[in-house]
């Protein structure tokens, strides 16, 4: 693994490998001068690009309390903010990471459509010193956090999706409202969570007290929700387990990368309870296959994805299992009408070792506009009719699950 340059930004980045995958995480990446790094952390999510300046400053202790916040402000905060905006000037002439070896990284996502996130994590001010995002002129925002609420924030939006969206709503909720936050970050966080991942559409002024965040993280049907999301992480060992083997190489940039690369960022853009919902259908799926009650499932997560679970012979063949795991992922738009993407998860048959190849596989179908060609569909109808790929209606549908389950509160 990558090792940071000081144990400040390695903090921050073993938080940002354990939420975003090591896959589109990297550290110290080299900007436009070879050995010198652009950022501390970077995090490449298409259309997401997460850039992150870490400063470790001890604040001072004297009688001069002002000056020492502002020279701490300063060093900790202004600095980053600099490094941030020159970050993001490089990345918008250049079409890829550049690995902190200098081998090239993932290809970042095309101009049009790239939304930045600029975090500043400083160190040291022991919370004495008062700091909050802030938006300039040109409507750029810039969130900066202390150790301890980056922390937070990951423990609990720990997807891209989730912590994205927080990171919208609060640069848009604070560039038009005046808030006074007593306490770090996680009073904010406890007030977005508490509201239903929302914070209020119209300005105003809040104060938000510093004890919201104990208040909300000790209610039962928030302890229930975590313990629920226990089983979301057989999603993210899925992903895990792709990423690893991606990561393993070298070069980043090649076009076998670019296709798994693209199939396991949407398996990665799940939010948490999309993940619950898709670890408990994934998990159900085993174990009627370990029961020889079922070779192949479908699922539509509630982000809009269809999935087709398929588990295959051991002695079959790499282009055998690839092959069917495709047909069925065509023969899945029969019932997946207004899915605008497929995702095929193949894995060999439980206790048994594939023979031939890895024990997992992937494939895609995907079509930009929401329509699928007519020929996709016709090949859709044969695959069905003709060799009997989900004939029989055999999804694995979504069961009641409440994303906070002691109050039913749902959300879609």
């Amino acid at each position: 693994m990558t090792q940071a340059v000081n144990s400040s930004e390695q903090f921050v980045y073993e938080i940002c490998r354990k939420s975003f995958f090591p896959l589109w995480s990297y550290v110290n990446p080299q900007g436009k001068t070879p050995g010198k790094e652009l950022c501390d952390i970077l995090v490449v999510c298409d259309p997401h690009i997460v850039v992150i300046s870490v400063k470790q400053v001890e604040l001072k202790k004297s009688r001069n309390t002002s000056v020492n916040h502002d020279r701490w402000e300063r060093k900790a905060v202004e600095a980053s903010t600099k490094q941030i905006r020159g970050a993001i000037r490089w990345l918008d002439q250049s079409g890829h990471v550049v690995q902190k070896d200098g081998s090239p990284g993932l290809a970042l996502p095309p101009l049009n459509r790239r939304v930045y996130h600029r975090i500043a994590v400083a160190f040291g001010g022991e919370r004495e010193v008062s700091i909050c995002g802030h938006c300039e002129s040109g409507g750029e925002f810039f969130h900066v956090l202390d150790e301890k609420s980056f922390f937070v924030l990951l423990r609990h939006l720990d997807t891209i999706t989730d912590f994205v969206q927080y990171l919208e709503e609060k640069g848009r909720f604070l560039s038009k409202a005046s808030v006074i936050i007593n306490g770090g970050e996680e009073s904010l966080l406890a007030w977005y969570l508490h509201n239903g991942c929302e914070f209020p559409s119209k300005p105003g002024f809040v104060i938000i007290e510093d004890d919201l965040w104990h208040g909300v993280s000790q209610k039962p049907e928030f302890q229930a929700k975590l313990e629920r999301d226990k089983l979301s992480y057989v999603w993210d060992n899925l992903i895990e387990v792709f990423g690893t083997e991606l990561c393993d190489r070298k070069n980043h940039s090649g076009p076998d990368i670019a296709q798994s690369e693209l199939i396991l960022r949407v398996l990665a853009r799940e939010n948490r309870f999309a993940r619950r919902l898709l670890g408990i259908a994934f998990r159900d799926f085993l174990e009627l296959s370990r029961a020889r009650r079922a070779r192949s499932r479908c699922f539509q997560s509630i982000s809009g994805v269809g999935y087709v679970f398929f588990t295959y012979d051991s002695n079959s063949t790499l282009e055998q299992r690839r092959h069917e795991l495709l047909g069925r992922c065509f023969a899945s738009l029969c019932q997946f009408t207004a899915c605008s993407t497929v995702i095929g998860i193949a894995i060999n048959t439980p206790g048994s070792p594939p023979k031939d190849g890895s024990s997992m596989d992937l494939a895609i179908l995907h079509t930009d506009d929401g329509v699928w060609p007519a020929e996709f569909l016709e090949k859709a109808r044969f695959l069905r009719d003709e060799l009997g790929f989900f004939k029989k209606p055999n999804s694995t549908h979504m069961q009641e699950e409440d994303e906070y389950p002691m109050i039913g509160k749902k959300r879609a």
